[in-house]
């Protein structure tokens, strides 16, 4: 399984478009569309920490679906927008309330590739930052798991992408965004070896 988190809550995201490029070119590598899973943002119902943590056994429908996306997925694609420089409370609290030793399964034995989304010239923050964060938990938890040295910025995104996910001609972009897809596919085989130990 692989999946793709879309870091915004907003209806007809940049952030859906570069999920559903992302998707599609699985696809065309031969990853089955069945196997490929991304949780609809647009449900997030995840408390922030002072409005409680998350309780194992009586999660949402959509905290449901990000459990079951993070725990089955050796290959987990985490998206998110430039904010003001920065990934979006969504995503950040994502990490923060799943990234407990209740939900060690979420975070052990994975490859962690992160993309920072802009509808101008950006994500390259989001990106660091996630890849950044991401290593701590790592780190912090003792897991076996590792974040993908080739995170992607997709830049004028509007530009590059339709609704759908379907490129609208930009070469540069395609070709950047299928190298990411592709590293990653590649990167996940080599250090399967690794994340199954």
């Amino acid at each position: 399984m692989i999946g793709i988190l879309c870091g915004s809550s907003r209806p007809n995201s940049n952030t859906a478009r570069v999920g559903k490029a992302i998707e599609r070119l699985l696809v065309e590598h031969g990853i089955e569309s069945g196997s490929i899973f991304i949780p609809d943002f647009e449900q997030y119902d995840i408390p922030f920490s002072n409005g409680g943590a998350l309780r194992k056994g009586h999660l949402s429908a959509f905290q449901e679906s990000v459990y079951q996306t993070l725990s089955k997925s050796k290959l987990i694609f985490v998206l998110s927008p430039e904010y003001n420089w920065f990934p979006t409370p969504e995503i950040i609290n994502l990490i923060n309330q799943f990234g407990t030793k209740e939900y060690a399964d979420c975070w052990e034995g994975k490859l962690f590739a992160t993309c920072g989304i802009s509808s101008g010239r950006g994500g390259r923050i989001p990106a660091i930052q996630l890849g950044y964060m991401l290593n701590k938990l790592i780190n912090v938890m003792n897991h076996h798991s590792l974040v993908s040295a080739k995170s992607f910025e997709s830049q004028f995104t509007p530009k590059a992408l339709d609704d759908m996910g379907n490129s609208l001609g930009n070469a540069e972009y395609d070709a950047g965004l299928e190298n990411f897809v592709a590293y990653n596919l590649k990167m996940l085989k080599s250090s399967s070896e690794m994340l199954s130990a």
